[in-house]
């Protein structure tokens, strides 16, 4: 059994502090863990079973936008997801390190929820003449596609021929 993210963390006891014997405290804390992660895969089979954002959860639903003033970095609202059958949950909104321009050709970067740190993160992709989106890493979804240009300054919300721009690339359950 694999404990993913911050749905369910093991007991952990000090030196002479476990009211019971170790023999009996490890054969109930793995009962636990795995009857909680029937319960995290039946909660994902009752949404689809497979990895996405819950819709309606919360007001943004983890949706990335420019800040305000704009910046080279994005925010990401609060919302619920389910990744690799596991329960994902960002608290609050949450802004991404500033992303470094290409220098040379256009690039597309990843902003991805990660599982494992239950946070958020920024996949760099390629600098090409015609970029690809680069796949979500291990224990992660996609949550949107930063499309970035040589010389930009910030990123916007739109297109406007100069700068980046976000892209969604939530898929909904």
């Amino acid at each position: 059994m694999a404990v993913k993210g911050r749905g369910y963390t093991k007991t952990t006891w000090i030196f002479e502090e476990r009211p019971v014997t170790s023999s009996k405290l490890n054969s109930w804390d793995d009962r636990i863990e795995a009857a909680l992660e029937l319960v995290h895969y039946l909660l994902s089979q009752a949404w689809g079973g497979g990895d996405g954002v819950l819709r309606g959860a919360t007001d943004h639903d983890l949706d990335t936008h420019a800040t305000d003033p704009t910046s080279l970095s994005v925010i990401v609202e609060p919302g619920y997801a389910f990744i690799a059958r596991f329960a994902f949950k960002l608290d609050e909104a949450v802004r991404t390190a500033a992303v470094v321009a290409p220098t040379a050709h256009p690039r597309i970067d990843l902003v991805q929820a990660r599982l494992t740190g239950w946070d958020v993160i920024v996949r760099t992709g390629q600098e090409t003449p015609s970029p690809s989106v680069p796949a979500p890493d291990t224990d992660c979804i996609a949550l949107a596609e930063l499309h970035l240009r040589p010389g930009m300054t910030c990123i916007k919300d739109e297109n406007d021929g100069t700068n980046g721009y976000v892209v969604n690339a939530r898929r909904f359950l």
